[in-house]
């Protein structure tokens, strides 16, 4: 775990359930095909701004300007993904990733938000179809472990659930993630209701060390060391 120690040090906040929650966190990473055309990307960073402030009809028109003056931005089509989604316009949503996905197969941002607008039409099935597609060509990504195991813990299969976060948790330690505790946080309530009281305390420990402030996991340890002793 030494290799975790710079990141409980320089990061200072990370949303559990980040790939889950549609209302802030955006995952950060490089662009997918920045574009070259100056009005395009004027558009575009003018949009992600607006996308920040939840303002989200200047940020649909000012995406919609990217791609009409690139028509293969994809970073600006997955963006306007996002705004559609927020405004529950789901079936857009779905179209603008599909056409993100035919420019660029290899992009796995538009598989990722395709499978969370399948998971809120309660879709599982496809949006499990989803995040196997990345593994295809991106085998070490821990997002769609994550993913797909989150589909499972939804869905109280929580033993199915456990061992794609485990995949998760392994892949987001190599890469020396923040995002591997929220693997663990869910790893740990998995666990719990499974009734691996040992792996539960464990994984709650872990995931302790950075939400150092979470008075519910603290309680959960303290009922799991209670419990692991007198068994």
């Amino acid at each position: 775990m030494k290799k975790l120690f710079g990141l409980l040090c320089c990061v200072m906040y990370l949303s559990v359930f980040s790939q889950e929650n549609d209302n802030i966190t955006l995952i950060t990473q490089e662009m997918a095909s920045p574009t070259q055309i100056e009005e395009a990307r004027k558009n575009y960073n003018a949009g992600t701004e607006y996308l920040h402030n939840n303002d989200l009809d200047n940020a649909e028109i000012c995406f919609l300007k990217a791609i009409e003056e690139d028509s293969k931005f994809v970073d600006a089509m997955d963006h306007l993904g996002l705004v559609y989604r927020r405004q529950e316009r789901y079936e857009d949503a779905i179209e603008m990733y599909k056409k993100s996905i035919e420019i660029n197969s290899e992009n796995t941002v538009p598989y990722i938000n395709l499978a969370i607008v399948y998971k809120l039409q309660r879709r599982f099935e496809d949006a499990r179809q989803e995040y196997l597609k990345i593994l295809e060509f991106d085998k070490d990504n821990p997002e769609p472990y994550y993913g797909i195991g989150y589909l499972y813990y939804e869905r109280e299969m929580y033993a199915q659930a456990i061992e794609y976060f485990e995949i998760a948790f392994s892949k987001y330690y190599n890469i020396e993630s923040v995002y591997i505790f929220d693997a663990s946080y869910l790893l740990a309530y998995a666990n719990y209701y499974e009734e691996n009281f040992e792996e539960a305390l464990r994984y709650f420990k872990f995931t302790f060390s950075y939400y150092k402030d979470n008075t519910a996991i603290q309680e959960k340890i303290l009922e799991l060391e209670a419990l692991v002793v007198t068994e």
